[in-house]
């Protein structure tokens, strides 16, 4: 898992407002995902 600071993710939104839904839910696959990605 990924923790990140409330200042990170407020800067974060104040640019991408659409990520916020994703503030306070983890992501099940994130693993696999950077597995797949560094494999590159």
């Amino acid at each position: 898992m990924v923790v990140v600071e409330d200042t990170v993710w407020n800067s974060y939104i104040s640019s991408h407002k659409e990520a916020s839904q994703f503030r306070r839910h983890n992501f099940p696959y994130y693993d696999q995902l950077t597995s797949h990605i560094c494999k590159r």
